[in-house]
């Protein structure tokens, strides 16, 4: 027989609620006693014998039900056994109150362990002794509204028809190792007390439990022929499936339990998880599945005791408990008796004085022997490294051959829509290892409103509350990626390495009664922008996501450079802070989230660590990019680090340049401003105008001279093409006479008076002679037509020249290797 809560702490609280119980109880109990029995037609064959023989009375209930199962029919327990016609007898047992209208099974069944007690009494062995004893018919056997205090014995049962025990209650488990059927097990609106144990099964048809109270669920190694169907039905602690084979449908939909585990499992149809609510824990593990739909599926409240960091919290249900329009679960969470267990299980789980479970800092959330067969919590992101107390919705190394869809998925929220305090748990979407045929069709707010939904960046608490929503995708790939980019402004991160989809689509996700991506018309390419907006809240130390998407843009002939750019980027700045870690602050590798890193790990004497970018750690937080500080040390580093360095500037180079390579047309641009720059320091800085090249023939009067302009600088810059072979032999430079800077063309009186001064002795022109008359005093010159007042340039002033043309030339060099490395691409780390 079962008791409430677990061992010493279940009966404690029930002594605790019995204080609040006993007025009302004791009303309850006079009124229950006083009322009498509704009668009912019994047949003869079952009436009580005169004399009071329980045996004879068995044996009597046991003819009449193998009568009415040999004609086809089905026997209904309340409010005694009558044989009705079949699918009739569940209205008439829920008329009867079964299985909610009881508010104490545990007294009625210790009323007595005759079938005189309550006529809705079955042995644990009824089924077995109806199917070995009395036989069947092809409609099976088919029990509705019975009352099996000590559980059901289904253990290596063979069974060649169907096994219907609907709105049936079990005081004790119901064990069905073993068991053969060759039609459907029917537990619908059934309550269980206890366990329900699958071991090695096999059904032929369906298996049938909606509306359903379970206390905990364990299938193991069990094949089901057709589909299993256990909508609107509660599963209180554990719901195990391992190694689960069902040929069909596999709906957990409008469904409520602790923990949901799907391990190493089959289901060829759709696993359904729309509108169901863990506490705890959704895990599906190494399995196959036909297609996946989780539409509001998620997670309820976090229920704090008490206030600051001695407050006790605890996972608790939302929408399955409250809530408009009520739901069946809630009607069943309102029974008295499940109230009553439900309410044993909160207690042990809320009391201060009790101990949290041991694996994690969230109470009621236990990880693993209590958890059941579920394996211990794995680390994500980096291995070695723990997540800190959450809940997790968890698709691990699991095959979806069509689509996966999860719209208006339900982060763990605080009571009254609030904003969750310090200490609230982090809610974990993780999709690690998982291999999607179709469409992956996600959308993680679906238009929801609350106060976390509206929380934006400006606010102070935006980066704390973002921390605690979390998408994780580690490994995955999907024909196609189906998204609304327009919430990378929502307080979640990501964790995104691993990535790759064969196309990407930008549209308000929706799941569709064929449980696949229903997009339509709705469907468009997104930006780029976009996906840049949301690929900058990936906190993991990754550039690869850009190139997952820019593959799929450029399948779809969409120009994908500003991801390629974007990703070449985050693998130079990780390379760049592990030399200079200021420059993380202009470096976008970083997530967009100022978020405060989380404790310091210890580190070696060469490498500083830190808990990765976006992973959450301990406390909650999310850290930043693992730096390593210093020089690399050991056999051979200084080479190794040379040249590290040299590959580090000439990509910071690249990249200033050309954006890595994929624009070499910023090239030109850059040619252009550094022709100018030069050009305007010659002729502003120096005050150059021209030049007089070596061996230019002397003539008489105004010197003629050659300008500095863009083909000068141009053959400079890039000496190869050659354009005069007098730009590179250079006997002197002129500037003009005037003020330094001054440009005029046209020499005012000064020069002309000077000028007519030299014409009275035709020898006295330097400007012609300038090898010979060094004196740099003013003479006249002719450039483009125009008469100017210059004077040569003195050593000092034609050294530094020729360094500025030196470095026009280094500049020519790294421009061309930019050019080159465009047009011959090379790997990149």
């Amino acid at each position: 027989m079962r008791r409430r809560g677990y061992g010493s702490g279940g009966r404690l609280a029930v002594a605790l609620m019995a204080v609040g119980w006993m007025a009302a109880g004791s009303m309850v109990a006079a009124s229950v006693s006083a009322a009498p029995v509704p009668a009912a037609p019994v047949p003869a064959a079952v009436a009580t014998p005169q004399d009071g023989d329980a045996e004879r009375s068995v044996k009597a209930k046991f003819a009449m039900m193998a009568a009415c199962l040999a004609a086809g029919d089905e026997v209904v327990m309340a409010p005694a056994p009558t044989c009705v016609p079949q699918r009739t007898g569940a209205a008439i047992a829920e008329k009867a109150g079964m299985p909610l209208g009881e508010r104490d099974w545990d007294k009625i069944c210790a009323t007595g362990h005759d079938a005189d007690a309550d006529p809705r009494r079955l042995g644990r062995d009824a089924v077995k002794r109806l199917a070995r004893d009395v036989g069947t018919t092809s409609s099976g056997i088919r029990i509705v509204g019975a009352l099996f205090c000590d559980g059901l014995d289904l253990a290596d049962l063979d069974l060649p028809a169907t096994l219907v025990l609907d709105r049936s209650v079990f005081e004790g488990p119901v064990d069905a190792r073993n068991l053969r059927l060759a039609g459907d097990l029917g537990l619908e609106h059934v309550v269980v007390f206890d366990t329900v144990r699958l071991a090695h099964a096999r059904i032929e048809g369906s298996v049938r439990a909606g509306g359903s109270f379970v206390r905990r669920l364990r299938v193991h190694d069990t094949q089901v022929a057709g589909s299993w169907q256990q909508k609107a039905a509660v599963v209180l602690l554990d719901a195990d499936l391992v190694r689960l084979a069902v040929a069909g449908d596999l709906s957990l939909a409008h469904s409520a339990f602790t923990r949901l585990s799907v391990q190493a499992s089959r289901i060829d149809g759709t696993l359904s998880l729309d509108d169901s609510e863990a506490r705890c824990t959704y895990r599906v593990d190494g399995s196959t599945i036909g297609a996946v739909s989780a539409r509001n599926a998620g997670f309820g409240r976090i229920v704090a005791v008490g206030v600051g960091a001695g407050a006790v919290r605890y996972a608790w249900w939302r929408r399955a408990v409250a809530g408009r329009p009520a739901s069946h679960t809630q009607t069943l969470f309102r029974s008295a008796d499940i109230a009553a267990e439900v309410e044993a299980e909160r207690r042990r789980i809320a009391h201060p004085e009790w101990p949290p479970e041991t694996g994690t800092g969230l109470r009621g959330c236990p990880g693993g022997e209590e958890a059941g067969d579920i394996a211990p919590e794995r680390s994500g992101g980096l291995a070695g490294i723990p997540m800190s107390p959450h809940l997790a919705f968890s698709v691990l190394d699991s095959e979806v051959r069509s689509a996966f869809c999860l719209a208006g998925f339900a982060w763990a929220s605080a009571g009254h829509d609030e904003l969750p305090e310090p200490g609230h748990p982090a809610t974990v979407l993780a999709l690690d290892g998982t291999r999607i045929g179709g469409d992956l069709v996600i959308d993680l707010w679906g238009g929801r409103q609350s106060a976390v939904a509206a929380l934006r960046a400006p606010h102070p608490e935006f980066a704390r509350v973002a921390a605690l929503h979390r998408l994780e995708a580690v490994g995955l790939t999907a024909g196609a990626a189906i998204y609304n980019f327009a919430d990378h402004d929502k307080p979640y991160v990501t964790y995104l390495e691993g990535l790759r989809f064969a196309r990407v689509h930008q549209a308000p996700p929706g799941c569709g009664v064929d449980h696949g991506g229903r997009i339509g018309r709705a469907a468009t390419q997104p930006r780029i922008e976009a996906v840049l907006h949301w690929l900058g809240k990936n906190t993991a130390p990754s550039a690869q996501p850009f190139l997952a998407f820019a593959e799929a843009f450029e399948a779809a002939g969409v120009d994908a450079a500003a991801l390629h750019i974007r990703r070449r980027t985050l693998a130079l700045c990780e390379r760049v802070v592990r030399w200079l870690p200021p420059a993380t602050a202009y470096c976008p590798s970083l997530p967009a989230l100022a978020v405060p890193a989380g404790p310091a790990r210890p580190a070696g004497p060469a490498v500083a660590a830190a808990e990765p970018a976006g992973w959450i750690g301990t406390t909650g937080s999310v850290g930043t990019l693992p730096l390593v500080a210093g020089l690399p040390s050991g056999s051979g580093s200084e080479a190794t680090g040379l040249s590290d360095l040299v590959g580090i500037g000439f990509g910071v180079i690249l990249w200033g340049l050309a954006d890595h390579g994929l624009r070499p047309s910023k090239v030109v641009w850059w040619a252009l401003g550094t022709l100018a720059g030069f050009w305007l320091l010659l002729r502003f800085g120096f005050g150059v105008v021209g030049f007089v090249p070596a061996g230019a023939p002397d003539r008489e009067g105004p010197l003629g001279l050659r300008p500095v302009g863009p083909l000068f600088l141009l053959d400079h810059l890039i000496p190869f093409l050659g354009i005069r072979d007098e730009h590179h032999a250079i006997a002197r430079f002129y500037r003009t006479a005037g003020p330094a800077g001054s440009g005029s063309a046209t020499p005012g009186a000064a020069a002309t008076a000077t000028a007519a001064s030299q014409d009275q002795d035709p020898t006295q022109h330097p400007a012609q002679h300038p090898d010979r008359d060094p004196s740099g005093r003013p003479g006249q010159a002719r450039l483009r037509r125009r008469t100017l007042l210059v004077r040569p340039v003195d050593n000092a002033e034609r050294a530094r020249i020729d360094h500025v043309l030196a470095l026009l030339r280094v500049i020519g060099i790294v421009l061309t290797i930019v050019v080159v490395l465009a047009v011959i691409p090379v790997p990149t780390r």
